[in-house]
């Protein structure tokens, strides 16, 4: 009785090793495949031209005018 309980045990720790393994061999494949389509559209080229930069004027003493 108690050595067939030990093999159910075992064998559904295995079963469940097996079935989280294969869950998370699928989100990293899944993952992977998301990268490779991002970098295929252009990786991180962005959809707003970015901002210009801010101009600095080229003394800091007013005029005298």
């Amino acid at each position: 009785m108690r050595t067939s309980l030990l093999i159910a045990a075992a064998g559904a720790g295995a079963l469940a090793y097996i079935l989280r393994e294969r869950r998370r061999r699928g989100e990293k494949q899944a993952l992977k495949s998301d990268i490779r389509n991002w970098e295929d559209e252009g990786g991180q080229q962005p959809q707003v031209p970015p901002v210009s930069p801010v101009v600095t004027p080229e003394s800091s003493v007013p005029d005298d005018r």
